[in-house]
């Protein structure tokens, strides 16, 4: 039986070279799933995209005040008469400062950009569904890997009947990939690791995958034993191009920074997409 292709993560395979052993087993897509599963793991699930699809809806707050898409805080707003700029409320077992204002942020001149904040990142926008029919492309963008922003001079809808399936009027639905795209050095690990499993379960002796049965010989007497695998759990291989890979990407060198909580720092907005 051949196992199903994986929908998540989503992680390209490269291989560095020939490997004859996923030639001579029945099915090698077992280890390539495998091999992506333990990357996404050993990486912290950081990389590798997983299609979601939300149905966004408008949060409603303490005294008739609002948070934008997605339930997190609102950046700025002005502040209702005779009360503070801004109020905590508790969502989802958070507490959050909203204020109220329009979705999005307040980068943009005229009282703000039509946007929503999807949970993030977001690698790619398969589809957004409006009353049932599909938005064309060309009408948004994604900035920041997390705003999804209207460029036809629509605004998003603030509300929706849950009941309904997305195929219905009156619904709101978008699918998008979640996470990061695999660079390839994740991409070649990924092959090595495969091609390294598929040696190990047909019990090739050139695998390089470490071996968990040690032995000790004291006067006569051989004694074996399993290791603890502390190892492999932080993705400690043995083999140099995937550690070496995963360390990069887990424990990368940072530089030093200073904050100043008296200067806001820049409010800046990037298109990640397309």
């Amino acid at each position: 039986m051949t196992a199903p292709a994986p929908t998540c993560p989503d992680w390209p395979i490269v291989y560095p070279g020939d490997c004859p052993a996923l030639d001579g087993v029945a099915d090698p897509l077992v280890y390539e799933q495998m091999a992506t599963q333990y990357l996404w793991n050993w990486t912290g699930r950081v990389y590798g995209t997983c299609p979601v699809t939300v149905r966004p809806c408008r949060s409603d707050c303490a005294e008739g005040m609002s948070t934008f898409w997605g339930g997190g805080p609102y950046p700025r707003g002005p502040a209702l008469r005779g009360s503070a700029p801004w109020t905590p409320v508790l969502l989802a077992g958070q507490w959050f400062n909203v204020a109220c204002g329009r979705c999005g942020d307040d980068c943009s001149c005229g009282g703000g950009t039509p946007a929503l904040r999807l949970p993030g990142p977001v690698a790619s926008v398969d589809q957004v569904l409006i009353d049932g029919t599909e938005l064309d492309a060309a009408a948004y963008r994604v900035d920041n890997h997390s705003l999804l922003v209207r460029l036809d001079g629509d605004a998003w809808p603030i509300c929706q009947n849950m009941s309904e399936p997305v195929s219905a009027p009156n619904t709101f639905a978008v699918t998008y990939d979640y996470g990061s795209e695999v660079p390839v050095g994740g991409q070649m690990a990924a092959g090595a690791l495969s091609c390294e499993l598929a040696k190990a379960a047909s019990g090739d002796n050139s695998c390089q995958l470490p071996r968990r049965i040690q032995t000790i010989a004291r006067q006569g007497v051989t004694i074996g034993f399993l290791d603890a695998m502390d190892d492999l759990d932080k993705g400690r291989t043995g083999i140099w191009l995937i550690d070496s890979w995963v360390s990069s990407v887990v424990n990368p060198p940072r530089a030093s920074r200073v904050y100043s909580v008296d200067i806001p720092r820049p409010r800046n907005r990037v298109t990640t997409w397309p």
